[in-house]
């Protein structure tokens, strides 16, 4: 794992309060495969930092709800449909959009993971030069960097995929995902990032 560079002034910032003076590592336990609970785990203190719940896929949309570790809840991911053509969008707690994340490397099997993710602006403009790359390392998205602007704000790996016949019976995690994350970066970013990848991996290999 290559060591971080000195994090920037200009970060990109999805939720304020969620941003560290030091680096993190927290662990991403998706406990089914659509999602109907996901704890994530500060690995310094074991503190749940947020809760994921969703009630699956429907025919227009797939939401997921995210609240902080006391339950307040913070903002949806939402993914029309499974296609990857469709993209994902961030709304807050008041249904505005304030993050889009797409893919970007059409349906090449060796970076069909790769994502393109904005956080929007109060004005379009302002999203021009500001893109957060997202971008497996390997076809599996085993390991994956997320980067802004040349600096790398985090890395991520898949550490546990099981198989879903197995979860239930043997109290297995679907998947299971570790991040390092470098210090003045948004936790909350990162957890964004996270569960795009858990997403397509639980899908497309379900």
């Amino acid at each position: 794992m290559d060591p971080f560079s000195a994090p920037s002034t200009n970060m990109p910032t999805l939720l304020s309060g969620f941003s560290r003076d030091e680096e993190a590592n927290i662990t991403v336990h998706c406990h089914d495969r659509t999602f109907k609970s996901v704890d994530v785990l500060d690995d310094a203190t074991g503190q749940t930092l947020f809760r994921v719940e969703s009630k699956g896929a429907t025919s227009f949309s797939w939401r997921r709800a995210i609240s902080d570790g006391t339950g307040r809840k913070l903002f949806e991911l939402r993914h029309m449909g499974y296609a990857m053509k469709n993209d994902w969008a961030v709304e807050n707690v008041e249904g505005k959009r304030i993050c889009s994340l797409k893919h970007v490397s059409g349906s090449a099997a060796r970076n069909r993971s790769n994502l393109d993710a904005v956080i929007h602006s109060e004005s379009a403009a302002d999203d021009i030069g500001n893109t957060i790359e997202i971008r497996p390392r390997d076809r599996g998205a085993l390991s994956t960097v997320v980067q802004y602007q040349g600096m790398k704000l985090a890395d991520i790996r898949n550490t546990e995929a099981n198989d879903v016949g197995s979860l239930e019976k043997k109290g297995l995690d679907r998947t299971v995902w570790k991040a390092h994350i470098n210090k003045g970066v948004d936790v909350s970013l990162i957890l964004v990032a996270v569960l795009c990848l858990a997403e397509m991996e639980h899908v497309w290999r379900q």
